[in-house]
Protein backbone atom coordinates (compact mmCIF):
# COMPACT_ATOMS: atom_id res chain seq x y z
CA UNK A 1 0.00 0.00 0.00
CA UNK A 2 2.77 2.34 0.84
CA UNK A 3 4.48 1.53 -2.43
CA UNK A 4 1.28 2.17 -4.43
CA UNK A 5 0.88 5.65 -2.91
CA UNK A 6 4.39 6.72 -3.99
CA UNK A 7 3.91 5.36 -7.47
CA UNK A 8 0.62 7.25 -7.78
CA UNK A 9 2.36 10.42 -6.70
CA UNK A 10 5.02 9.98 -9.36
CA UNK A 11 2.33 9.52 -12.01
CA UNK A 12 0.59 12.74 -10.90
CA UNK A 13 3.83 14.70 -11.11
CA UNK A 14 4.47 13.45 -14.62
CA UNK A 15 0.94 14.46 -15.71
CA UNK A 16 1.45 17.94 -14.25
CA UNK A 17 4.73 18.36 -16.09
CA UNK A 18 3.08 17.28 -19.34
CA UNK A 19 0.23 19.82 -18.82
CA UNK A 20 2.71 22.61 -18.07
CA UNK A 21 4.72 21.75 -21.17
CA UNK A 22 1.64 21.73 -23.36
CA UNK A 23 0.50 25.10 -21.92
CA UNK A 24 3.91 26.65 -22.59
CA UNK A 25 3.86 25.37 -26.17
CA UNK A 26 0.36 26.83 -26.70
CA UNK A 27 1.42 30.20 -25.26
CA UNK A 28 4.46 30.30 -27.52
CA UNK A 29 2.37 29.43 -30.58
CA UNK A 30 -0.26 32.07 -29.69
CA UNK A 31 2.45 34.66 -29.15
CA UNK A 32 3.93 33.93 -32.56
CA UNK A 33 0.47 34.17 -34.16
CA UNK A 34 -0.55 37.34 -32.35
CA UNK A 35 2.79 39.08 -32.68
CA UNK A 36 2.06 40.42 -36.16
CA UNK A 37 -1.73 40.49 -35.88
CA UNK A 38 -2.30 41.99 -32.46
CA UNK A 39 -4.74 44.70 -33.50
CA UNK A 40 -6.58 42.41 -35.86
CA UNK A 41 -7.19 39.83 -33.16
CA UNK A 42 -8.03 42.29 -30.37
CA UNK A 43 -10.43 44.16 -32.67
CA UNK A 44 -12.10 40.88 -33.52
CA UNK A 45 -12.47 40.07 -29.83
CA UNK A 46 -13.98 43.52 -29.21
CA UNK A 47 -16.28 43.05 -32.21
CA UNK A 48 -17.55 39.69 -30.93
CA UNK A 49 -18.07 41.10 -27.44
CA UNK A 50 -20.04 44.11 -28.70
CA UNK A 51 -22.17 42.02 -31.04
CA UNK A 52 -22.92 38.97 -28.94
CA UNK A 53 -21.99 39.62 -25.30
CA UNK A 54 -22.16 43.37 -24.64
CA UNK A 55 -25.32 44.47 -22.82
CA UNK A 56 -28.13 46.32 -24.55
CA UNK A 57 -28.53 50.02 -23.84
CA UNK A 58 -30.65 50.41 -20.74
CA UNK A 59 -32.01 53.84 -19.86
CA UNK A 60 -35.07 55.50 -18.39
CA UNK A 61 -36.82 57.66 -20.98
CA UNK A 62 -39.94 59.77 -20.53
CA UNK A 63 -41.66 61.30 -23.54
CA UNK A 64 -42.84 64.85 -22.97
CA UNK A 65 -46.36 65.98 -23.82
CA UNK A 66 -45.26 67.57 -27.10
CA UNK A 67 -44.19 64.34 -28.77
CA UNK A 68 -46.02 64.01 -32.10
CA UNK A 69 -44.88 60.44 -32.89
CA UNK A 70 -45.66 60.86 -36.59
CA UNK A 71 -44.12 58.90 -39.46
CA UNK A 72 -43.38 60.67 -42.72
CA UNK A 73 -41.85 59.70 -46.05
CA UNK A 74 -38.43 61.05 -45.07
CA UNK A 75 -38.28 60.18 -41.37
CA UNK A 76 -39.90 57.57 -39.17
CA UNK A 77 -40.02 56.76 -35.47
CA UNK A 78 -37.44 54.11 -34.57
CA UNK A 79 -36.68 53.31 -30.92
CA UNK A 80 -34.18 50.52 -31.62
CA UNK A 81 -31.04 51.54 -29.72
CA UNK A 82 -28.71 49.48 -31.94
CA UNK A 83 -27.99 51.45 -35.12
CA UNK A 84 -27.37 49.31 -38.19
CA UNK A 85 -27.48 51.79 -41.09
CA UNK A 86 -27.35 55.46 -42.04
CA UNK A 87 -31.09 55.55 -42.45
CA UNK A 88 -31.54 54.14 -38.94
CA UNK A 89 -29.15 56.81 -37.63
CA UNK A 90 -31.31 59.50 -39.25
CA UNK A 91 -34.50 58.03 -37.78
CA UNK A 92 -32.82 57.72 -34.40
CA UNK A 93 -32.00 61.45 -34.39
CA UNK A 94 -35.56 62.31 -35.43
CA UNK A 95 -36.97 60.07 -32.70
CA UNK A 96 -34.70 61.70 -30.11
CA UNK A 97 -35.87 65.19 -31.10
CA UNK A 98 -39.54 64.28 -31.47
CA UNK A 99 -39.76 62.63 -28.04
CA UNK A 100 -38.31 65.63 -26.22
CA UNK A 101 -35.64 63.54 -24.49
CA UNK A 102 -32.77 65.56 -23.06
CA UNK A 103 -30.33 62.66 -23.24
CA UNK A 104 -30.37 59.48 -25.31
CA UNK A 105 -27.90 56.61 -25.61
CA UNK A 106 -27.54 54.24 -28.55
CA UNK A 107 -24.85 51.89 -29.81
CA UNK A 108 -23.45 51.23 -33.25
CA UNK A 109 -23.79 47.72 -34.60
CA UNK A 110 -20.25 46.36 -35.26
CA UNK A 111 -21.23 45.55 -38.86
CA UNK A 112 -22.06 49.23 -39.49
CA UNK A 113 -18.46 50.37 -39.85
CA UNK A 114 -19.12 54.07 -40.61
CA UNK A 115 -21.74 54.52 -37.87
CA UNK A 116 -19.80 56.91 -35.63
CA UNK A 117 -18.56 59.02 -38.54
CA UNK A 118 -22.06 59.21 -40.02
CA UNK A 119 -23.63 60.36 -36.75
CA UNK A 120 -20.87 62.92 -36.24
CA UNK A 121 -21.47 64.36 -39.70
CA UNK A 122 -25.24 64.51 -39.12
CA UNK A 123 -24.96 66.28 -35.78
CA UNK A 124 -22.34 68.74 -37.02
CA UNK A 125 -24.44 69.67 -40.08
CA UNK A 126 -26.87 72.30 -38.80
CA UNK A 127 -28.89 72.27 -42.04
CA UNK A 128 -29.35 68.51 -41.76
CA UNK A 129 -30.46 68.76 -38.13
CA UNK A 130 -32.81 71.64 -38.95
CA UNK A 131 -34.51 69.53 -41.61
CA UNK A 132 -35.09 66.80 -39.01
CA UNK A 133 -36.22 69.36 -36.43
CA UNK A 134 -38.81 70.75 -38.84
CA UNK A 135 -40.87 67.61 -38.31
CA UNK A 136 -41.21 67.99 -34.53
CA UNK A 137 -43.24 70.23 -32.23
CA UNK A 138 -41.71 73.71 -31.78
CA UNK A 139 -41.19 73.07 -28.06
CA UNK A 140 -39.01 70.04 -28.87
CA UNK A 141 -36.74 71.91 -31.25
CA UNK A 142 -33.12 72.47 -30.33
CA UNK A 143 -30.58 75.20 -29.90
CA UNK A 144 -27.79 72.64 -30.20
CA UNK A 145 -27.22 68.87 -30.13
CA UNK A 146 -24.02 67.47 -28.64
CA UNK A 147 -22.63 63.95 -28.83
CA UNK A 148 -20.06 61.84 -27.02
CA UNK A 149 -18.65 58.55 -28.31
CA UNK A 150 -16.88 55.60 -26.73
CA UNK A 151 -14.44 53.23 -28.40
CA UNK A 152 -17.00 50.43 -28.12
CA UNK A 153 -19.43 52.36 -30.33
CA UNK A 154 -21.78 53.76 -27.71
CA UNK A 155 -23.19 57.20 -28.59
CA UNK A 156 -24.74 59.65 -26.13
CA UNK A 157 -26.84 62.54 -27.43
CA UNK A 158 -27.65 65.64 -25.40
CA UNK A 159 -29.89 68.50 -26.46
CA UNK A 160 -30.10 72.17 -25.52
CA UNK A 161 -33.70 73.29 -25.95
CA UNK A 162 -34.68 76.25 -28.11
CA UNK A 163 -37.52 77.27 -25.78
CA UNK A 164 -37.01 77.57 -22.03
CA UNK A 165 -39.46 75.99 -19.57
CA UNK A 166 -40.62 79.47 -18.58
CA UNK A 167 -41.28 80.47 -22.19
CA UNK A 168 -43.20 77.25 -22.81
CA UNK A 169 -45.39 77.83 -19.77
CA UNK A 170 -46.14 81.41 -20.83
CA UNK A 171 -46.78 80.44 -24.45
CA UNK A 172 -49.17 77.66 -23.46
CA UNK A 173 -51.24 80.11 -21.43
CA UNK A 174 -51.17 82.68 -24.24
CA UNK A 175 -52.18 80.16 -26.92
CA UNK A 176 -54.99 78.84 -24.72
CA UNK A 177 -56.27 82.38 -24.17
CA UNK A 178 -56.16 83.34 -27.87
CA UNK A 179 -57.68 80.02 -28.88
CA UNK A 180 -60.60 80.24 -26.47
CA UNK A 181 -61.33 83.83 -27.58
CA UNK A 182 -61.14 83.19 -31.33
CA UNK A 183 -61.95 79.56 -32.15
CA UNK A 184 -65.33 79.25 -33.84
CA UNK A 185 -66.85 75.78 -33.59
CA UNK A 186 -69.42 76.69 -36.22
CA UNK A 187 -66.70 77.03 -38.83
CA UNK A 188 -64.79 74.27 -40.61
CA UNK A 189 -61.08 73.56 -40.14
CA UNK A 190 -59.94 75.69 -43.09
CA UNK A 191 -61.92 78.67 -41.78
CA UNK A 192 -60.50 78.27 -38.29
CA UNK A 193 -56.95 78.07 -39.64
CA UNK A 194 -57.70 81.37 -41.40
CA UNK A 195 -58.83 82.91 -38.09
CA UNK A 196 -55.46 82.23 -36.45
CA UNK A 197 -53.54 83.09 -39.63
CA UNK A 198 -55.21 86.52 -39.56
CA UNK A 199 -54.79 86.95 -35.80
CA UNK A 200 -51.02 86.41 -35.93
CA UNK A 201 -50.53 88.72 -38.90
CA UNK A 202 -52.73 91.47 -37.40
CA UNK A 203 -50.75 91.40 -34.15
CA UNK A 204 -47.22 91.07 -35.58
CA UNK A 205 -44.77 93.19 -37.51
CA UNK A 206 -41.83 91.76 -39.40
CA UNK A 207 -38.51 92.38 -37.65
CA UNK A 208 -36.57 94.12 -40.41
CA UNK A 209 -33.60 94.55 -38.07
CA UNK A 210 -33.13 90.79 -37.68
CA UNK A 211 -31.27 89.65 -40.78
CA UNK A 212 -29.10 86.98 -39.16
CA UNK A 213 -31.50 85.16 -36.81
CA UNK A 214 -29.77 86.80 -33.82
CA UNK A 215 -31.57 89.70 -32.14
CA UNK A 216 -32.09 91.43 -28.80
CA UNK A 217 -35.74 90.43 -29.06
CA UNK A 218 -37.24 86.99 -29.62
CA UNK A 219 -38.43 87.59 -33.19
CA UNK A 220 -37.11 84.21 -34.38
CA UNK A 221 -39.48 82.32 -32.05
CA UNK A 222 -43.18 82.13 -31.28
CA UNK A 223 -42.47 84.02 -28.06
CA UNK A 224 -41.48 87.14 -29.98
CA UNK A 225 -44.55 86.91 -32.19
CA UNK A 226 -47.14 86.32 -29.46
CA UNK A 227 -45.64 88.45 -26.67
CA UNK A 228 -43.58 91.14 -28.38
CA UNK A 229 -45.55 91.46 -31.60
CA UNK A 230 -42.40 91.12 -33.71
CA UNK A 231 -41.23 88.19 -35.80
CA UNK A 232 -39.23 86.80 -38.66
CA UNK A 233 -40.22 83.76 -40.72
CA UNK A 234 -39.26 81.18 -38.07
CA UNK A 235 -41.26 83.08 -35.43
CA UNK A 236 -44.36 83.33 -37.63
CA UNK A 237 -44.06 79.64 -38.50
CA UNK A 238 -43.65 78.42 -34.90
CA UNK A 239 -46.56 80.56 -33.71
CA UNK A 240 -48.84 79.25 -36.44
CA UNK A 241 -47.79 75.69 -35.67
CA UNK A 242 -48.86 76.06 -32.04
CA UNK A 243 -52.39 76.80 -33.22
CA UNK A 244 -52.30 74.04 -35.82
CA UNK A 245 -51.38 71.60 -33.05
CA UNK A 246 -54.22 73.00 -30.95
CA UNK A 247 -56.57 72.37 -33.88
CA UNK A 248 -55.22 68.78 -34.17
CA UNK A 249 -54.14 69.42 -37.75
CA UNK A 250 -51.28 67.30 -39.07
CA UNK A 251 -48.45 69.61 -40.08
CA UNK A 252 -44.73 70.27 -40.11
CA UNK A 253 -42.40 73.10 -40.96
CA UNK A 254 -40.78 73.25 -44.38
CA UNK A 255 -37.75 75.30 -45.33
CA UNK A 256 -35.48 76.44 -48.11
CA UNK A 257 -31.98 77.78 -47.58
CA UNK A 258 -33.36 81.24 -46.71
CA UNK A 259 -36.92 80.77 -45.53
CA UNK A 260 -39.32 78.63 -43.46
CA UNK A 261 -43.11 78.19 -43.51
CA UNK A 262 -45.84 75.67 -42.63
CA UNK A 263 -46.97 72.60 -44.53
CA UNK A 264 -50.50 71.54 -43.53
CA UNK A 265 -52.56 68.42 -44.18
CA UNK A 266 -56.13 69.60 -44.60
CA UNK A 267 -59.10 68.22 -46.54
CA UNK A 268 -57.00 65.28 -47.71
CA UNK A 269 -54.17 67.37 -49.18
CA UNK A 270 -50.79 68.74 -48.14
CA UNK A 271 -50.91 72.52 -48.63
CA UNK A 272 -48.52 75.40 -47.98
CA UNK A 273 -49.19 78.15 -45.45
CA UNK A 274 -46.82 81.12 -45.27
CA UNK A 275 -47.75 83.89 -42.85
CA UNK A 276 -44.55 85.83 -43.44
CA UNK A 277 -45.37 86.44 -47.08
CA UNK A 278 -49.01 87.18 -46.19
CA UNK A 279 -47.74 89.98 -43.92
CA UNK A 280 -45.84 92.13 -46.43
CA UNK A 281 -43.68 95.11 -45.45
CA UNK A 282 -45.45 98.21 -46.77
CA UNK A 283 -43.39 101.18 -47.94
CA UNK A 284 -45.55 103.62 -45.94
CA UNK A 285 -45.30 101.54 -42.77
CA UNK A 286 -48.96 100.57 -42.76
CA UNK A 287 -50.21 97.10 -41.87
CA UNK A 288 -51.40 94.70 -44.53
CA UNK A 289 -53.12 91.32 -44.48
CA UNK A 290 -53.02 89.07 -47.52
CA UNK A 291 -53.88 85.44 -48.27
CA UNK A 292 -51.80 84.76 -51.38
CA UNK A 293 -49.92 82.04 -49.48
CA UNK A 294 -52.88 80.64 -47.53
CA UNK A 295 -53.26 76.86 -48.04
CA UNK A 296 -52.00 76.70 -51.60
CA UNK A 297 -50.71 73.63 -53.43
CA UNK A 298 -47.12 73.21 -54.54
CA UNK A 299 -47.72 74.10 -58.17
CA UNK A 300 -49.29 77.40 -57.13
CA UNK A 301 -46.45 78.07 -54.69
CA UNK A 302 -43.72 77.48 -57.27
CA UNK A 303 -45.53 79.53 -59.91
CA UNK A 304 -45.02 82.64 -57.79
CA UNK A 305 -41.26 82.59 -58.52
CA UNK A 306 -40.37 84.54 -55.39
CA UNK A 307 -36.99 82.75 -54.97
CA UNK A 308 -37.82 81.91 -51.33
CA UNK A 309 -39.73 78.65 -51.63
CA UNK A 310 -37.31 76.34 -53.44
CA UNK A 311 -37.41 73.44 -50.99
CA UNK A 312 -35.72 70.04 -51.27
CA UNK A 313 -38.32 67.58 -52.57
CA UNK A 314 -36.16 64.65 -51.45
CA UNK A 315 -36.67 65.76 -47.84
CA UNK A 316 -40.11 67.36 -47.81
CA UNK A 317 -41.59 64.59 -49.89
CA UNK A 318 -45.24 65.22 -48.93
CA UNK A 319 -44.97 68.71 -50.43
CA UNK A 320 -44.33 67.46 -53.94
CA UNK A 321 -47.38 65.19 -54.11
Amino acid sequence: MHYWYNNYGDDMNIKKLIKIAITVIIIVILFLLVKDNYYLITNKIEYLYAKYIGPDIRQTLTDNEYRKKENYEYVKIDTDTTIKSKNEAKNMLYTFLDAGWQEYMVKCDPDYLTCVDDIKQMVQNNTYLTDLGNYVHPFNTFESVNTTFTSSGKVTLKKENRYSDEQIEELNKKVEQIFSENYDKSKNIRENIKIFHDYIINHTKYDTNNTTGVSDINSSTAYGVLFEGVGICSGYTDAMQLFLEKLNVKNYRISSSTHIWNLVYVEGKWLHLDLTWDDPIMSDGSDALEDDYFLIDTNTLLSKEDNEHNFDENIYIEAKK
